[in-house]
């Protein structure tokens, strides 16, 4: 693997850009059970209740900045996330992004129902205009399995295949076996003979989260210097540590992590030096 810069991080809230994990979910409290990541019932698990209590806990933290925006995963846990660590200071929008979901690789990465989860959160002010105008761009995929899109490490035709067997599931309303074929498709790849055989490479991860940069430096050039007003991004752990490690995964199919990588725990917050 080849080094490069990584972005520079701080565990603490100086910096502007705040990169948040989300709380703990019922799936990573489950560590210990081999088969949680073939379990249909953590398909974009929920939150624990010591989740919960972490979020509730961090809001006494972000109850003390300035807040300029919001941006969160549209996975679940990060809007749950973000629902108990906002506080009635904050008068804007939750942004959901689709560039800082989770590394597309195992059961719980995976959204079952964006509508479900669009109508579970709509009493927060919710903004889904960036994830909707994303969905809208790239025809190829339903809102609900927008993150095809992101499985670089498939051929084209191994995508479709998949893509048109849940679809057609979801289209039906058959919820129940869309759950299981969600598991019988997405699991069977990636623990094929106890090898990892990603859907996306973390080279891919990294490549989005360079978009999402972008996308930030330009939407807060004219506060850049003013760290007094905060950016919130409610993101994953993997992802964080992609973006925060000094390798660059020059090799689409290998995704393990070296030893000396940053690892974030459940709600852990740094500043990230954009």
């Amino acid at each position: 693997m080849e080094k490069i810069n990584p972005q520079k991080y701080s565990v603490d809230i100086n910096g502007k850009f705040l990169f948040i994990r989300h709380g703990q979910t019922i799936c990573n409290s489950d560590k210990n059970n081999k088969e949680r990541k073939i379990n249909y019932e953590y398909i974009d698990s929920h939150l624990s209740p010591k989740g919960i209590e972490q979020s509730k806990e961090l809001k006494k933290l972000i109850a003390k900045l300035n807040i300029e925006s919001i941006y969160v995963s549209p996975l679940y846990r990060s809007l749950e996330t973000a629902k108990y660590i906002i506080n009635d200071n904050y008068k804007g929008d939750i942004i959901v992004h689709p560039l800082i979901i989770e590394c597309q690789n195992c059961i719980d990465d995976f959204i079952f129902d964006i509508k479900q989860t669009k109508n579970d959160f709509k009493n927060l002010n919710v903004n889904w205009n960036i994830f909707d105008e994303y969905v809208n761009e790239n025809k190829k995929w339903n809102e609900n399995f927008f993150y095809f899109d992101y499985f670089n490490c498939l051929e084209e035709n191994q995508k479709k295949e998949k893509y048109n067997k849940l679809f057609n599931l979801f289209n039906k309303g058959d919820m129940n076996t869309l759950k299981k074929e969600i598991v019988n498709e997405i699991p069977k790849i990636i623990f094929n003979n106890n090898s990892f055989q990603p859907f996306e490479s973390f080279k891919h991860v990294y490549s989005r989260f360079l978009t999402f940069k972008e996308f930030l430096l330009n939407k807060h050039k004219y506060t850049l210097n003013d760290s007094n007003q905060k950016v919130l991004v409610i993101t994953h752990g993997d992802y964080l540590t992609v973006i925060t490690n000094k390798y660059l995964f020059d090799d689409d199919k290998i995704n393990f992590f070296p030893k000396d990588c940053c690892y974030c725990k459940n709600c852990d917050i740094i500043s990230l030096y954009l």
